[in-house]
């Protein structure tokens, strides 16, 4: 059976014919930032891009993401608890030489300045720079008290619902190409010894056409492709969004129809790349819900009364190998 229904744009590298600008700095070539910080990260520039509010783009429970000025390629990021770059007056740049074919916000130097707390240094990591708009809303245990982002918008405020169904109309919109190019970024960066975090779904990034992601580690688990799909359905949150009453029940089927839509599109998508379901890279247990829900079965057209178990079913439509470890004790 065929599922049917009706880009990712990475950031280009720095080369010879691309060179990267700091408010009239002089420029910089090659595939990697230069290892010294004479010009590009001196303590006194530094101190200008910290200062300025307007460089702030963006922060979460722990690090604040600054722009870099004139340079659409690289971001800042910082911890917001224990950074003072007032008192910078020293900094030491260290590349990581990461000349990866894949974009996912990973940091690809680190510089070291003076001035932290009873005299110790400070970091600061440069990241590669990801667009687009942050996708649902996190899981509902960041919310509690220690958690609790500044200024942000309760769980489940209204406002954060309908901002929800505007990125489902985003989601459902894309082409499967763009979702086969998440898959194949995905799975590069987890070769490449990078985890990504199965449980906050604004961690994956929304533009017109893409969905990229960001806040990989370094090491940890593997994440599945049942949680990277569960995360973009939001199915959690769905259910939060059907049930209150102060939205029009056009918009809630509308969100049940673009849910099978990103389903469908994502599953066809790891079918095109001959890719299977696989439980043993499974951190998140609560996305197996997904496999039990309406939506994933009229998705791909599984008829709970024809006797069929759905693994069974996933099995014949290409979508999942029981003879993987571990594979049947989620059924």
């Amino acid at each position: 059976m065929q599922i049917l229904f009706q880009p990712i744009s990475f950031i280009k590298k720095i080369n010879s014919n691309n060179s990267l600008n700091f408010r009239g700095l002089p420029s910089l070539r090659e595939d990697t930032f230069e290892k010294t910080t004479s010009n590009i990260f001196s303590a006194e520039n530094l101190r200008e891009i910290f200062l300025n509010s307007e460089n702030k783009i963006g922060h979460g429970a722990n690090n604040v993401v600054y722009s870099i000025p004139d340079n659409d390629e690289y971001v800042l990021r910082v911890n917001k608890r224990h950074f003072y770059p007032e008192t910078i007056t020293k900094a030491e740049y260290t590349d990581l030489d990461k000349c990866e074919d894949f974009n996912i916000g990973q940091m690809v130097g680190r510089i070291k300045v003076n001035g932290g707390p009873m005299g110790t240094s400070q970091f600061i990591e440069v990241l590669r720079k990801q667009e687009g708009k942050s996708y649902g809303v996190p899981h509902h245990s960041a919310f509690k008290a220690d958690f609790a982002f500044e200024n942000e918008i309760p769980y489940e405020d209204y406002s954060r619902k309908m901002s929800f169904k505007t990125l489902l109309d985003k989601a459902s919109k894309m082409d499967i190409t763009a979702y086969e190019k998440m898959l194949e970024t995905f799975n590069k960066a987890q070769e490449a010894g990078y985890s990504f975090d199965p449980f906050n779904s604004n961690n994956l990034l929304l533009t017109d056409s893409d969905i990229n992601m960001i806040d990989f580690s370094c090491s940890g688990p593997k994440c599945s492709y049942l949680e990277l799909l569960n995360m973009i359905t939001n199915h959690e949150y769905l259910s939060l969004f059907y049930m209150d009453p102060k939205i029009d029940e056009f918009l809630k089927h509308e969100a049940y129809e673009q849910t099978l839509t990103i389903i469908s599109k994502f599953l066809k998508a790891m079918q095109n790349k001959g890719l299977k379901l696989n439980f043993d890279y499974l951190q998140n247990r609560d996305s197996t819900s997904l496999i039990r829900c309406y939506e994933f079965w009229n998705a791909i057209g599984y008829d709970e009364k024809s006797g069929i178990p759905i693994s069974q079913y996933l099995e014949q439509i290409g979508l999942f190998d029981s003879t993987l470890q571990n594979s049947k004790l989620f059924f």
